[in-house]
């Protein structure tokens, strides 16, 4: 709802926040000018009014690193619900994968194609696209409290040996089920555009695995399967292994013979290792060839949702978990 008086905005700032709100409100109706919506600002969208709290930060690193300015965490002041609110920002810029180069362009249409697609998918973030007053479409997405899949593995503080027999059917079985919801994305013509660690949230409640930020258009759809593939690496090997973090902590990889080559690293990132058996030996050869076909030099990389899927329901079927 509205709360037309500013008297009446000011007293339902003060109930959902429990501190007193500003004298001077500002409210815009208008966001192309995002850079100039700041906490403390009232946006007026499609019939509600929605408080903003701040700005989404991109957490890729591990750490909160610089602000999305066109991402505002905010409170909707009908419900008291935390939303995520997604203005208008255009962005083109281009990905290498080996020699292939995809172009990736920020789209609202797109990313609010997929929320309308997938509104009652359990794998998916979910919300609403409206229009400002100025025409601008806007996301209006509810907030998924949790961890990333990214943090989550930095979390595990077993060794990988521990890790790989205790943890990895658990965590496997939620991630399959996430990757069998991007190949049903792919069968209605939609994709992702930035499938990545920090994109997947554990739900704290429920548990489950919810991806999040579909606003990157990708002239080429294999590339969700190329980056699910960097995040099969990071799940097996319980995070990210570069050459240089085998220089920089040896100790974490006592069976590592050190004889690595070009065809061990990634196709994706060159500098991260792919074939997680040479410094892991413990990881099944089965487990480590489904790896191995996102390589850099892989001789039968997946084509298909089907292939891969096939093989990871083999290693590890439903209820092994």
């Amino acid at each position: 709802m509205i709360f037309e008086h500013p008297q009446t905005l000011r007293q339902r700032i003060g109930e959902v926040t429990r501190r007193e709100a500003p004298h001077r409100l500002i409210i815009f109706e208008d966001t192309s000018q995002f850079m100039s919506i700041d906490a403390g600002a009232v946006l007026r969208l499609a019939g509600n009014d929605y408080l903003v709290a701040g700005q989404a930060r991109e957490g890729r690193f591990g750490i909160d690193d610089q602000p999305k300015f066109w991402v505002k965490s905010s409170i909707d002041l009908t419900t008291g619900a935390k939303k995520i609110i997604k203005l208008v920002f255009d962005e083109t810029f281009n990905s290498r994968i080996g020699e292939t180069v995809f172009r990736c362009t920020r789209s609202a249409e797109k990313e609010s194609a997929v929320l309308q697609k997938m509104h009652a998918h359990p794998n998916f973030m979910h919300g609403h696209a409206v229009r400002d007053a100025a025409g601008n479409l806007v996301r209006i997405i509810d907030f998924v409290s949790g961890p990333s899949l990214f943090e989550h593995l930095r979390r595990q503080k077993l060794p990988h040996a521990a890790y790989y027999r205790q943890k990895l059917p658990q965590i496997m079985q939620p991630v399959i089920e996430c990757i069998e919801a991007i190949a049903h994305l792919h069968e209605l013509g939609l994709h992702h555009g930035d499938i990545r660690a920090d994109h997947l949230i554990i739900e704290n409640e429920t548990d489950t695995y919810v991806w999040i930020d579909f606003d990157y258009a990708v002239d080429n759809l294999s590339y969700d399967l190329f980056c699910i593939g960097n995040i099969l690496l990071q799940v097996v090997g319980k995070g990210r292994h570069s050459l240089h973090d085998i220089r920089l902590r040896p100790s974490d990889y006592p069976g590592f013979d050190d004889n690595l080559s070009s065809s061990d690293m990634s196709l994706m990132f060159p500098h991260r290792v792919c074939n997680l058996g040479k410094l892991y030996p413990h990881i099944s050869a089965a487990l480590n060839e489904v790896l191995m076909r996102f390589s850099a030099e892989a001789i039968d990389p997946y084509s298909s949702w089907d292939g891969l899927l096939a093989d990871l329901r083999l290693l590890f079927p439903p209820g092994t978990a």
